[in-house]
């Protein structure tokens, strides 16, 4: 992805966010309470969190306690997740700004970094250097992705690869789950020589929806967002009749756990 297609598809997200609030899946509740284990407790000390969204990481880190500091650079997403933590009446715990994760005042130092579905529009020349720069000594990132593929018992996987080998235009089909892939992000931290990552992880959950809703779940992703509506639509009209009425989907949610190299007891460990 070039910097012109990256801008235009994180841009993407500056309208849209009562569909995302509908129709993204949370994150699994496991996921946080290894997280707060994890953190210990960091979780009463500092807190950004990373392009929130519509705040499917931030409502069950501070319904588990944490005071959270939240930068999202859109205002669309912004007055969602503000609304849904007054409405949770949770607002005095979020200090929630309109920014990006660029603009955060490097001077600042945290306890803990928060990225959910996010970290991969920070900007790639700088993000590890400023995740760096803005953990304390000690301090811990947790950077995690949500993804899904299409069930192979369920769907004809080879006719949706080829109804996107003929009229896909470039966009990526669910046969493969690419939106969880972190190989990208732990081939890349390695190049701040005070960052190590120490635990990988993933947690699978199953996922079935209406065929509508997962067609609208596709439009809510960057690439189909900013896709040709005049070839977009086609595509995902012919993708419901070969899908039916029911999607089921395999969905998988992976976590990176990041440590400056002086954090305390570290034990590095995998799971999957």
């Amino acid at each position: 992805m070039d910097a012109d297609d990256m801008l235009a598809r994180a841009r993407s997200f500056e309208r849209g966010a009562g569909d995302y609030e509908r129709l993204r899946p949370e994150f699994p509740k496991q996921l946080f309470d290894d997280i707060c284990a994890s953190a210990g407790t960091r979780m009463h000390g500092r807190m950004l969190e990373v392009g929130a969204g519509t705040g499917r990481a931030t409502l069950p880190l501070v319904r588990r306690g944490a005071t959270i500091e939240v930068v999202e650079p859109s205002t669309d997403m912004v007055g969602v997740l503000a609304g849904r933590l007054e409405a949770a009446e949770l607002s005095q715990q979020c200090d929630l700004r309109q920014a990006a994760f660029e603009d955060v005042d490097p001077g600042s130092t945290y306890d803990v970094v928060i990225a959910a579905q996010s970290f991969h529009w920070a900007d790639p020349a700088t993000r590890w250097s400023r995740l760096s720069s803005l953990l304390r000594a000690g301090g811990r990132a947790y950077l995690f992705w949500n993804g899904w593929r299409l069930a192979s018992q369920m769907h004809d996987l080879e006719g949706v690869r080829a109804l996107y080998l003929r009229r896909g235009h470039g966009l990526q089909h669910d046969v493969e789950d690419h939106r969880s892939d972190t190989g990208w992000a732990e081939s890349e931290i390695g190049t701040d020589p005070n960052l190590e990552l120490v635990d990988a992880r993933s947690y699978e959950w199953p996922w079935r929806l209406d065929v509508d809703d997962y067609l609208g779940l596709l439009r809510t992703t960057s690439q189909y967002s900013v896709a040709d509506a005049g070839f977009r639509e086609p595509l995902l009209n012919s993708l419901r009749g070969l899908l039916g009425d029911q999607v089921t989907l395999q969905g998988r949610t992976r976590l990176l756990q990041i440590d400056t190299h002086d954090a305390p007891d570290r034990s590095p460990h995998r799971h999957s």
